[in-house]
């Protein structure tokens, strides 16, 4: 199967038919497992999250070394091939916490959270929802939620770790509450949103 955005699998296992994610440069092979994928065309990396049983990672340009196995309450995070130079799978080593290259990461997830409160699945839940990432990313994400574009007319505010949770909010009540935490400033032009520092 070909992914390009976001899917959450939920798959039995079959020996005899191996279920095969191919996202973004890399192949993601499930051995019965519920897991979910995160590659969207705009965005640097590809994230895969295992919530429980076993999947497999491998680049395709890497198809000679050994896969990533991921264990369950794990996200694996892979920038994707125009991102990087050369990262060999191979070179990615366990315990999780060693031989790791530059570039990818390896992180647990909070698996004390019921699955409908965890920020891999928000958007399963109709939450859109983001824990200290810059707003550059996330405006990525909002663009994609709000069906809007949204232009930077000051660098440092992409620069901004924002954190934030929406749930049945309007684009413009979203911002609003984005300026009530951070210094920006925000005009919304139709389906345009020109958004700038108020320092």
């Amino acid at each position: 199967m070909r992914l390009e955005g976001e899917a959450f699998f939920d798959v039995v296992k079959q020996a005899n038919r191996p279920f095969i994610v191919h996202a973004s440069g890399i192949d993601i092979k499930v051995l019965g497992t519920a897991f979910n994928v995160k590659s969207y065309p705009e965005d640097k990396n590809v994230e895969t999250t295992l919530y429980r049983g076993l999947v497999q990672v491998l680049r395709h340009e890497d198809s000679l070394s050994k896969p990533i196995q991921l264990r369950p309450n794990h996200k694996l995070i892979l920038p994707k091939q125009a991102a990087i130079e050369t990262v060999k799978m191979s070179e990615v080593k366990m315990p999780l916490t060693k031989g790791i290259p530059k570039g990818i990461t390896i992180t647990p997830i909070d698996s004390t959270k019921k699955e409908s409160e965890r920020l891999e699945t928000a958007w399963r839940y109709n939450r859109l929802e983001f824990e200290g990432e810059y707003f550059e990313d996330v405006a990525k994400k909002m663009e994609r939620w709000y069906n809007v574009s949204i232009i930077f007319t000051d660098d440092k505010v992409k620069r901004l770790e924002v954190v934030g949770k929406f749930e049945n909010e309007t684009v413009e009540q979203a911002f609003a509450a984005l300026k009530e935490g951070f210094p920006i400033t925000f005009k919304i032009d139709k389906n345009e949103i020109l958004v700038g520092s108020s320092y």
